[in-house]
């Protein structure tokens, strides 16, 4: 059966995905060290709204697009990212543990997951075309692949906001601290690495 093939795809394809080193996944454990296994699983949810962007922009116009323009988007997305680990190591000389805070880390995954050109490469060169190629043989195949591949997309990292919060109150404020520190340094070097990555793009 098409549709169970395409759904265990997705599946595979979102749990990969899920667990790969990143900035949205470095922004899942910081919102989870931060503040709770809620604001990380809000972090998590992020591409459910910022993959409606990157999906329908990448089908309608990407294919048009210079490849110089993920080198420009990369280049953003690469100075957020920094901009954001500079921030969670400025808060983290204060920090303490305190209530969840999931509207402002929903807010800031979802610009990181628009900004970072690896959701937009990924659609444009991998995704996009199988979902196409699925529907056109079976639009209830191709429903199966992004409902898998969300499914685990979301949910791995869903479980890894919990796991990381879970450990979140055996730190204290001192340990507290220096996790968070050491997750904003984590984003700092993501996005550097982003930058270096996609500085050159299309050249």
């Amino acid at each position: 059966m098409p549709g169970v093939d395409s759904l265990g795809l997705g599946l595979t394809l979102g749990l990969a995905a899920s667990i790969s080193p990143g900035p949205l996944l470095v922004l899942v454990v910081t919102s989870a060290l931060r503040s709770g296994w809620r604001a990380g699983a809000a972090a998590a949810c992020a591409p459910l709204l910022s993959d409606a962007v990157v999906v329908a922009t990448t089908l309608l116009l990407l294919d048009r697009l210079p490849p110089s323009a993920l080198g420009v988007l990369g280049v953003v997305g690469a100075v957020f990212v920094v901009w954001s680990g500079v921030q969670t190591v400025r808060e983290a000389r204060s920090a303490t543990l305190g209530a969840s805070g999931e509207p402002l880390a929903f807010r800031r995954a979802v610009l990181v997951n628009v900004l970072s050109p690896h959701p937009w490469v990924a659609w444009a060169t991998a995704l996009g075309p199988l979902t196409v190629t699925t529907w056109r043989a079976s639009s209830g195949a191709a429903v199966a692949l992004l409902v898998g591949f969300y499914l685990t997309l979301v949910g791995g990292k869903v479980v890894i906001a919990l796991l990381v919060a879970r450990g979140r109150r055996r730190l204290g404020d001192t340990g507290y601290r220096r996790a968070l520190t050491c997750a904003g340094v984590l984003l700092v070097l993501a996005g550097v690495a982003l930058g270096v990555e996609f500085a050159g793009y299309g050249r």
